[in-house]
């Protein structure tokens, strides 16, 4: 048995595998965009300090966070996004078709 620590295999990993659970493809190209966008960058300066490449202070959190902590709170927090998004687009969608029927 091989154990590997999870500080070491870092978060692309986890990363790689929720993005594959996606079954809408439009959906895992938003989600590559707004992944390389945001979350390297945000995870470097939490974890390391590192400011668009330069070091700076590093950020000071209550709770100990691995890179891999965060990138798995990145997925949850994206999933809840995307059924918000849906939900506001079913809401709209009622209310004209209301506005609509109420109109004519």
């Amino acid at each position: 048995m091989v154990y590997v620590d999870p500080k070491d295999l870092g978060y692309k990993p986890y990363w790689q595998k929720w993005l594959a659970d996606r079954n809408n493809l439009v959906e895992q190209d938003e989600l590559i965009k707004l992944f390389k966008k945001f979350v390297p960058s945000s995870i470097d300066l939490i974890c390391s300090g590192v400011r668009d490449g330069k070091q700076a202070e590093k950020l000071k959190t209550i709770v100990p966070l691995t890179n891999l902590n965060m990138a798995s709170g990145s997925c949850s927090i994206a999933v809840v996004v995307v059924v918000v998004a849906v939900i506001v687009v079913v809401v709209v969608v009622v209310i004209i078709i209301i506005i609509v029927a109420v109109v004519y």
